[in-house]
């Protein structure tokens, strides 16, 4: 799975490339946290942090607040 920057991310909403959004559970630390998984074509893609491989977010509503900003209108959830 590739790893993107988030201008990267930006730059492929922006030119319709990404086909797919989906927001999953993705445990930190023994926390509940959530994680952006991209479909692009074939291949699929996380977004990555400064700090880490996958940026995470603790809440899912600071999530969708991102996503949004981000000029991203639809995402599918992952509960499981």
């Amino acid at each position: 799975m590739q790893r993107i920057t988030e201008e990267t991310f930006r730059i492929l909403v922006n030119a319709g490339s990404v086909r797919k959004i989906t927001i999953q559970p993705a445990p930190w630390n023994g926390k509940e946290r959530w994680a952006v998984v991209l479909k692009l074509g074939m291949d699929e893609a996380t977004i990555q942090s400064a700090r880490t491989e996958v940026r995470t977010w603790a809440r899912l509503a600071s999530l969708a607040r991102w996503l949004k900003a981000q000029g991203c209108g639809v995402a599918e959830l992952r509960v499981v």
